[in-house]
């Protein structure tokens, strides 16, 4: 087989992939009769498919055979190893179909094909294997409570998982959420993103072959206001893993709290900030890495790198850094190799995108690279990276999340200053800092309200860390150990001997 990359023709295998949007239940894709929505690519606009917008009827099906796995079926009776076998095919699945995979992640999504395949494709598979090899590693504990008495601490899967997924990622999150809820022992519902629901589907398909049992997993389409809602309503549901906006985010915890109160654990937005110090080293190195984190992915991360506080001496320099790396990308169609920054995935984030960026130049900001959006390709929605500097702190380029490949600089003066506009947003996803001196490293991210701090680098990371924010970037983890709070219930056995 022909390892997919450089030399595929990816606009070819586009004509002739089978798009297929119907929901997995009971181990099978099944026709329903409901309304759909129309599913555009934003590569150009086009109508990929239709995909049916499932709703309350739906989701009881999909939680009524999650809930018979729990209560009748196989999978939380395998033991640890063979569920973590049956991840180890899942992940094995996927690498060969990934070159499909990758496909509809750039159809759906706008994400470039290079990244599609080399960064969602291998990241969840990194993640597959990780959970596969830690199955049958976790044990409890036996705390020593006297002669007369044992007590046994154990992990008990929680039971039935609601799992929203967003669209940016959407196989890293199956990787990230899924594999490990799965792992405990759990039947998990998913809802796909109404933007990315093909990938998903095929995915989890692929689960289903490779022996994850049929009822443990669903896939059930539709818009957030329907299958999304009906999910957060719903009394026989155990548990919810939401990864979106903070609005979303709110919705699916007011749904918890109006129907049996079940946890939420929310992963939302972000608006992370690199401040840069005039110690920082080598300044084309760190503006490298900045621009990186500012325009990978479109800009569509919710750790992304939005805005960037330089102390005032390197602060001229450290810009003009920018635009170099600026103008080393290529907006482009994402089918095509050589494209480094591809589609926005809704026209609403276009939009946004143009109004905020002239909102910051109406307040006094300047455009230095980028600032209009461009047809690369017909039909389709493409913003190119963006520099503004001296961008007002109160503007929505500072204060909101865009989500589009827009950066926004400023100059600092004292580092309190600094740290009072990097969070003054409420959200605390990420923060980076640059600096050669290990106690101011240390002083500024002891005081960041953030989930995730960087020093002399953006986006470290690995599966043994946790990922997630704090304040309007939620409370949610992904990734490490710390996953297991989330799809897990803590027990206690205590045992009287006598005597």
């Amino acid at each position: 087989m022909t390892e997919p990359g450089i030399s595929t023709d990816w606009k070819a295998m586009a004509d002739e992939v089978a798009l297929d949007p119907r929901p997995l239940l009971h181990g099978a894709r099944v026709d329903l009769d409901v309304d759909t929505f129309a599913l555009r690519s934003p590569r150009d606009g086009s109508v990929l498919c239709e995909v049916p917008a499932c709703g309350e009827a739906e989701v009881d099906r999909a939680v009524a055979h999650a809930r018979a796995e729990q209560q009748h079926g196989c999978w939380p009776n395998f033991t640890p190893k063979m569920r973590g076998e049956i991840l180890g095919r899942w992940a094995n699945a996927i690498e060969v179909e990934r070159a499909e995979l990758a496909l509809l992640i750039s159809l759906e999504t706008g994400k470039p094909i290079r990244d599609a395949l080399g960064i969602d494709l291998a990241g969840v598979v990194r993640a597959l294997r990780w959970y596969s090899a830690l199955a049958d590693k976790l044990h409890g504990d036996h705390p020593d409570v006297g002669a007369n008495d044992l007590a046994l601490v154990s992990r008990e899967a929680v039971g039935v998982v609601g799992i929203l997924l967003p669209w940016n990622f959407p196989l890293a999150l199956v990787g990230y959420d899924v594999a490990p809820a799965l792992m405990l022992g759990n039947s998990v519902v998913v809802k796909p993103s109404e933007q990315s629901p093909l990938s998903v589907l095929r995915a989890c398909e692929l689960a289903v072959e490779a022996g994850v049992s049929r009822d443990a997993i669903s896939v059930v389409t539709g818009l957030g206001v329907g299958a999304g809602q009906a999910i957060g309503r719903h009394h026989d549901i155990d548990a919810v893993a939401v990864t979106g906006s903070a609005a979303t985010g709110r919705a699916v915890m007011r749904a918890s709290g109006e129907s049996n109160g079940k946890r939420v654990w929310p992963e939302l937005g972000g608006k992370s900030a690199a401040i840069v110090f005039n110690d920082a080293g080598d300044l084309a190195e760190a503006a490298r890495m900045v621009a990186w984190g500012a325009y990978f992915n479109q800009g569509e991360m919710c750790t992304g790198c939005s805005r960037v506080l330089v102390e005032r001496d390197v602060y001229d320099e450290f810009v003009d850094a920018l635009a170099v790396e600026v103008d080393k990308l290529r907006v482009g169609d994402p089918l095509d190799w050589g494209t480094t920054v591809g589609a926005l995935t809704t026209a609403r984030q276009l939009a946004d995108a143009q109004v905020a960026t002239e909102e910051a130049v109406a307040g006094g900001g300047r455009v230095v690279r980028g600032g209009e959006a461009v047809a690369a390709v017909d039909g389709g929605h493409y913003f190119p990276p963006t520099l503004l500097a001296d961008a007002p702190r109160t503007s929505r380029v500072f204060t909101d999340e865009v989500f589009a490949p827009v950066l926004a600089a400023r100059p600092f003066d004292d580092v309190d200053d600094a740290l009072a506009v990097a969070f003054s947003s409420g959200y605390g996803m990420g923060v980076s800092v640059w600096t050669s001196s290990l106690d101011r490293a240390f002083r500024v991210t002891r005081a960041a309200k953030a989930g995730i701090a960087w020093v002399n680098c953006f986006e470290g990371d690995d599966m043994t860390v946790p990922a997630g924010g704090v304040g309007k970037s939620g409370y949610g983890r992904t990734k490490g150990l710390a996953v297991f709070d989330k799809y897990s219930d803590v027990k206690t056995t205590w045992v009287h001997l006598g005597g």
